[in-house]
This record gives structure tokens, C-alpha cells and sequence, in this order.
């Protein structure tokens, strides 16, 4: 089976109804359907989830080998692109949502215990913010094409780099091996 037309495929019909699956993929590419979607769905669900828990989850519902379940987890990531992405997201709206909650309680508490309710939703939220980092823009990804590696040539002649070469180095290399040892190889 070659996997990439199998994902192009997937990547087309990955919610196809039960009906259309059978004339689309084999046996085999409907379970790994079946556990693509279930990965998707859940990791979509759930972004803060981290690849080990992805893993271990597909292990223990589709009781496949942990091979297996990398496999399935690399494909998956294709077909939803950067989850680490969604996740940062999915942190920026629950703090968003806190802080509201906590300014909606706060607009209508009755008591001190009301307020210092919200204010610790509001500090919670921020919290929040701030150990994920939602605040700082996510750097722009590194363009490898555009790197152009230096041309090095190597050499034995010290001018290259502004030094002056040794006169008479041959001499010099054989009264410093006299001197010091045996000649090495």
C-alpha cells in the first residue's frame, strides 16, 4: 500500500459517510479510518493534549502496538497540520473566558466574598496568560530555503587567513620531532 496516495485519499474523504467508506478504502484503511477519526476528533476536542497521551489513548481504545500508534499519530498530524498551534488558542480562549467570568461576578457580587471570588477568576485568568505565554506573538518560522550555507574550501596554506607562512617548516617539523619523539603517523 503506498501511504502517500492512501493519505491524499484520506485527506479527501476522512469524513465520508459509513457508506461511501466501503467503496473508497480497503478493509485494512477503514480501521485505520476509523482511528484517524477518532484521533482527530479527540485531539481537536482536546488540544491541550500531549503527544504520549495521544498515543497511549490509541493504544488502549484501538489496542494497537505502540509502532502502530506513532505511525497513526504522525498521519493524523498531517491531515490537522498544528495542534500545538490549536492549543495555544484553545489556552487564549479558556483565559479569556475567566477573566470574563470573573468581571461578570464581580459586576454583580453582593459581598466581598463575591468579589474576592471574581478577582481570583480574574488572577487565574492571567495566570493562565502568562504561563502560556499568550501575550508574545509566536516567532515566524525559519525559512530554509533562503539559508545559504558559506563555501569553505580547506587548505594548508596559513596566507589564506592573513597569517605569513613559516620559512623553512619541513626543517622545523624534523628538529621539533628529534627533539620530541619518534615521528608520528
Amino acid at each position: 500500500m503506498e501511504t502517500n496516495s492512501f493519505i491524499g485519499k484520506l485527506h479527501a474523504h476522512l469524513f465520508a459517510s459509513q457508506e461511501e467508506i466501503p467503496k473508497l478504502f480497503n478493509a485494512k484503511e477503514q480501521e485505520m479510518i476509523l482511528r484517524y477519526r477518532a484521533a482527530f476528533t479527540k485531539w481537536l476536542a482536546e488540544p491541550h493534549l500531549r503527544d504520549c497521551q495521544m498515543i497511549n489513548y490509541l493504544i488502549n481504545e484501538f489496542s494497537i502496538k505502540r509502532s502502530q500508534a506513532y505511525t497513526d499519530l504522525n498521519n493524523v498530524k498531517s491531515l490537522i497540520g498544528n495542534v500545538t498551534m490549536a492549543g495555544k488558542e484553545f489556552q487564549r480562549y479558556r483565559a479569556n473566558e475567566m477573566i470574563l467570568q470573573g468581571f461578570e461576578l464581580a459586576e454583580k457580587a453582593k459581598n466581598s466574598l463575591d468579589i474576592k471570588k471574581a478577582m481570583t477568576l480574574i488572577k487565574a485568568g492571567e495566570a493562565l496568560s502568562k504561563v502560556h505565554k499568550l501575550e508574545s506573538n509566536d516567532p515566524e518560522p525559519s525559512r530554509w530555503e533562503d539559508i545559504v550555507p558559506m563555501e569553505l574550501e580547506p587548505s594548508t596554506d596559513v596566507s589564506v587567513i592573513g597569517r605569513k607562512p613559516i620559512e623553512n617548516l619541513d626543517e622545523l617539523k624534523h628538529k621539533l620531532r628529534v627533539k620530541y619523539g619518534t615521528e608520528m603517523n
